[in-house]
């Protein structure tokens, strides 16, 4: 080493080759370094009080669960529990009609809640088409859907039995959640749900009560008032839900909200929300015809998001789970 520095200092021009071979060692080391793969950026989550997103970016665990259905005219509430979405599709309600009391709702409710969640009630509603018409008066026994402190997150209407279908988390200690509600054109579905997204609010419930025309829900919340929101509106079926939902999730997307309307011939719509400019991909999968392996999924941070039951006749169904995290 002393006699490096010796040569170094008795031929100048020595030093300043040494001192530019080093300058290049390290210009193409950090190079190098900046060429690994770093870890990737973790997808934008919502928060756990946000019930607009489904419980979506939480990563609560949904282990324990058990299954129920609630007959038309008939409602479920559980505390401290968190619940699936409303099973949408073909085979709800008995044919012939006989009223939306011949309509059953299948629901699973999961034992947990997630972390950082507050006081939260898991609750399914039914009744007359024509109460709900009359939103944001509308009280079925003891249930108000017109709270501000709840979100409707699922919605089914069954015009050809008079009768709807709601799911909602609340909670009394996490803000103001407040309600739109709207009868619309399904035309106009994207854009109402753009501009919605643009004033920070989230669609979160639909259901199709013709071919042509849809009842909505959507949310904004006094706890999220400066967020900008992109949505995706797209019109699926059965054979398509799975792969446009995660096309959706590709792009960053949680879907807040799916519908599906009493008559199959209606259609279907899915509704992807995401923070503008959140385009990390987000983790999702779809299962058919058995749900989700506990293991591999529920205990690993992923929620229902959409559910499916398909059953064209009475004898033969099948149900799709869409699970995200």
């Amino acid at each position: 080493m002393v006699s490096l520095l010796g040569s170094l200092q008795k031929y100048p021009s020595l030093y300043l080759l040494t001192v530019w071979v080093l300058a290049i060692s390290l210009l193409t080391g950090c190079g190098a370094a900046s060429a690994l793969s770093p870890n990737p950026p973790a997808p934008w989550s919502p928060s756990a009080n946000d019930f607009r997103f489904q419980g979506v970016g939480a990563g609560m665990s949904t282990m324990g669960k058990f299954s129920i259905n609630v007959n038309g005219g008939a409602a479920e509430s559980y505390g401290a529990m968190w619940g699936s979405p409303l099973e949408l599709g073909s085979g709800a309600c008995g044919v012939p009609s006989t009223g939306y009391q011949d309509c059953t709702c299948f629901l699973n409710i999961y034992n947990f809640i997630p972390a950082g969640a507050t006081n939260v009630t898991d609750t399914y509603v039914t009744g007359p088409l024509t109460d709900l018409n009359n939103f944001p008066n509308v009280t079925e026994g003891s249930f108000n859907l017109s709270e501000n402190n709840l979100v409707i997150r699922s919605l089914d209407v069954q015009p050809a039995n008079d009768g709807f279908a709601v799911a909602y988390l609340s909670s009394p200690s996490v803000g103001i959640f407040s309600p739109s509600f709207q009868h619309m054109q399904l035309s106009n579905l994207q854009a109402f749900a753009t501009s919605e997204g643009l004033q920070g609010r989230v669609v979160t419930a639909l259901s199709l009560d013709s071919s042509t025309t849809a009842y909505v829900f959507s949310y904004g919340w006094s706890n999220d008032t400066n967020s900008v929101y992109e949505a995706s509106v797209v019109s699926v079926t059965v054979d398509t839900l799975g792969a446009t939902t995660q096309n959706l999730a590709s792009q960053g997307y949680v879907i807040t909200a799916f519908g599906a309307g009493g008559n199959p011939s209606f259609g279907m719509f899915v509704v992807g929300t995401r923070l503008k400019g959140s385009s990390v991909p987000r983790a999702i999968f779809v299962s058919s015809p058995d749900r989700p392996s506990d293991s591999q999924y529920y205990e690993q941070g992923y929620v229902d998001v959409a559910v499916v039951l398909n059953a064209p006749t009475p004898t033969s169904g099948t149900r799709i789970w869409v699970v995200e995290k």
